[in-house]
């Protein structure tokens, strides 16, 4: 069990590796393979963690992690931008356990939304958040719901908004926006998935800034110097809008936003297109919606 502590970086990741080709048949081999992948999944290599679950889940298919791993198996499928990939995977937790949605339900509700069956979607999630009261799963229900809430935004008109630039003061709404593609995104300075995204966002600024492309971050930190620190460092070279209140942001509040990182992707036409976008995806994603 101490095995489940083992700090994820790359020099025990390398260690983990090293122990299963000097170890093929030691008796430890189902928690190792569970590590090397839960370690990949916890450095944020999504692109890289399916293949480690499913080897997991072929070498030791009855294997106690089995449920987990075909969960981030899927997770991680659908983090890297491929939500084709994770929806068969999903529908089979769904026919295998029909009544524990609260493991699948909003990697469930993404997929179907990113593979473009947004009715699906809804559907989907209506009828969970029906079974789960049923069952008197109510308490588990406000965490998914808050995924459900965003993914029901897709499709309408981003709600209205007028805030200042943190840097400029420059007066910021969906209408100084329209015509442009824009990713709306809430991050903190204490957020580590949140900063795991900057590389991506930074590559899709670069390549796309030209062609329409905005970012508009969104800081619920309290310190303005190590906010204005941060985006510095960073080199976060778009529209910020930081108020110092937190979770009391003023526009976390407006969009019902109770985790990060959560974002929003927004057309030239001010409709939302995406949301809660990762990695590569959010380029992707934006390229699309620019042509």
């Amino acid at each position: 069990n101490t095995l489940m502590f083992a700090k994820y970086n790359d020099a025990n990741l390398a260690k983990v590796e090293a122990f299963l080709k000097a170890h093929p048949k030691a008796p430890q081999r189902e928690q190792v393979l569970y590590l090397r992948a839960y370690m990949t999944w916890s450095l944020h290599r999504y692109k890289k963690a399916p293949t480690l679950y499913a080897a997991l889940i072929k070498e030791f298919p009855k294997s106690k992690f089995s449920r987990i791993a075909r969960i981030r198996e899927a997770a991680a499928y659908l983090f890297s931008g491929q939500a084709a990939k994770a929806l068969p995977r999903l529908q089979a937790l769904e026919k295998d356990y029909p009544d524990r949605q609260e493991m699948y339900a909003r990697e469930m509700a993404y997929a179907l939304s990113r593979c473009g069956q947004q009715k699906e979607a809804i559907a989907f999630m209506d009828r969970v958040e029906v079974q789960m009261t049923l069952a008197r799963k109510d308490r588990l229900l406000p965490r998914i719901k808050s995924h459900f809430d965003k993914i029901r935004l897709i499709g309408k008109p981003v709600q209205d908004f007028a805030v200042k630039d943190f840097r400029t003061g420059k007066a910021i709404s969906p209408k100084s926006l329209k015509g442009k593609v824009v990713l709306i995104d809430f991050w903190a300075t204490w957020c580590g998935p949140c900063i795991v995204e900057f590389p991506h966002l930074r590559v899709a600024h670069r390549d796309l800034a030209a062609k329409g492309f905005e970012i508009f971050a969104v800081s619920l930190d309290e310190n303005r110097v190590k906010t204005a620190e941060k985006i510095a460092d960073e080199k976060m070279d778009w529209l910020h809008h930081f108020d110092g209140k937190k979770w009391k942001n003023e526009l976390a509040v407006k969009f019902k936003v109770h985790s990060i990182p959560a974002n929003l992707l927004i057309d030239r036409q001010g409709i939302v297109r995406a949301v809660n976008l990762r990695g590569s995806e959010i380029a992707t994603a934006a390229q699309a919606l620019l042509k």
